[in-house]
């Protein structure tokens, strides 16, 4: 099942990419191979696309409201199969206090390996 929409910044359940998993900072990735965007052609792993999506939408439910990436850097460690579970972790980063803007670090660790990692930077919900 996934994640409430509204809590990822979306408003139809065909787009979340996270399924809850009961623990807070961490969701499964759900992956839908029909999805008409993520998987527009035939692939044999999760697209890097989805992954980033994944990481967009773990940041507005850690940060508690919509947004849109100001800036992502991110890594593609290894391939995330489509057989196995995913699991999609995030974390807030601290701040100086004094930035208009929140990172939020998210990873995907497949079968207890890092598969992907991202840095996302937003601007900060208290300045919008």
């Amino acid at each position: 099942a996934p994640t409430a929409p509204q809590t990822v910044g979306r408003v139809s359940p065909t787009d979340v990419v996270l399924s809850p998993t009961g623990e807070q900072g961490r969701w499964q990735l759900r992956v839908d191979t029909r999805h008409p965007v993520l998987f527009e052609h035939p692939v044999d792993h999760v697209p890097g696309m989805m992954l980033l999506e994944a990481a967009r939408q773990a940041t507005a439910a850690t940060l508690g409201s919509p947004t849109l990436p100001l800036r992502v850097a991110s890594t593609f460690a290894r391939y995330a199969e489509l057989d196995a579970p995913c699991l999609i972790e995030a974390r807030r980063l601290p701040g100086d206090g004094t930035a208009r803007e929140d990172s939020v670090l998210v990873t995907a660790v497949q079968e207890g390996e890092l598969t992907f990692s991202a840095t996302v930077t937003a601007a900060s919900p208290r300045t919008n």
